[in-house]
Parts: structure tokens; C-alpha cells; sequence
């Protein structure tokens, strides 16, 4: 992967499916996080949406990790103790060297 002072962030991988709660209702079960160690998140970019009910603001994150991580667009990412969603499919970025080849992936939060 790439140069491990780029890659210097461990995250935690939640992978979720759609199914239903302890109550019956239909809802996304988050299963057991794992560690994923050489990561990045970088900041992308934020809007903030204003009405007369709310403030919300949404921000992005560019996420690069592990080729073999098996992320999926449903699965949550933790760093530093805040959950972000994948927004959008994950990739798998390709590279002259396999050396250099990643996942990449936006995440999104919600606040307000």
C-alpha cells in the first residue's frame, strides 16, 4: 500500500444489512466492527441546509484504506469515535504496482 507515514490511521469497519430488529421492524443491523489499520480520511467539503424546521449540516470525507477490506456502499467507518456512512460505491483504485492499490471511498455525516 502506500507509504505507511500517508497510511497512518487505524479505523474501525462496520459492515451493516438491512434486516429487522429485536422489535420486528425493518432497520440496518450494524455487525461486529473490525480494526482496519493504514488508513486515511481526509476532509472533502460541507453544505449547510437551512429551513424553518431545522439546521443541517453534511459533510464529506475522501477514505482510502486496504485493497482487501471488503467495503460496501451500506457500511459505516469509525475514526477517532465518529461513525461515518459510505456515500456512493466504494472503489477499488488500480495502480502500475499492486503495491499501490486501495480502496477508495467518500463517507458522509450528518449533524443538526
Amino acid at each position: 500500500m502506500f507509504n505507511s507515514l500517508l497510511m497512518d490511521q487505524t479505523v474501525v469497519h462496520i459492515p451493516r444489512h438491512y434486516g429487522e430488529d429485536d422489535r420486528g421492524n425493518d432497520a440496518w443491523i450494524e455487525d461486529p466492527g473490525r480494526e482496519v489499520m493504514g488508513c486515511s480520511v481526509q476532509p472533502l467539503d460541507s453544505a449547510e441546509y437551512l429551513t424553518s424546521a431545522s439546521d443541517q449540516i453534511v459533510s464529506r470525507w475522501q477514505f482510502f484504506g486496504p485493497k482487501d477490506m471488503g467495503l460496501k456502499a451500506t457500511d459505516l467507518i469509525e475514526v477517532d469515535g465518529e461513525k461515518y456512512e459510505v456515500d456512493g460505491k466504494p472503489g477499488l483504485a488500480k495502480a502500475v504496482t499492486p503495491f499501490l492499490t486501495h480502496t477508495s471511498a467518500v463517507l458522509k455525516e450528518f449533524t443538526g
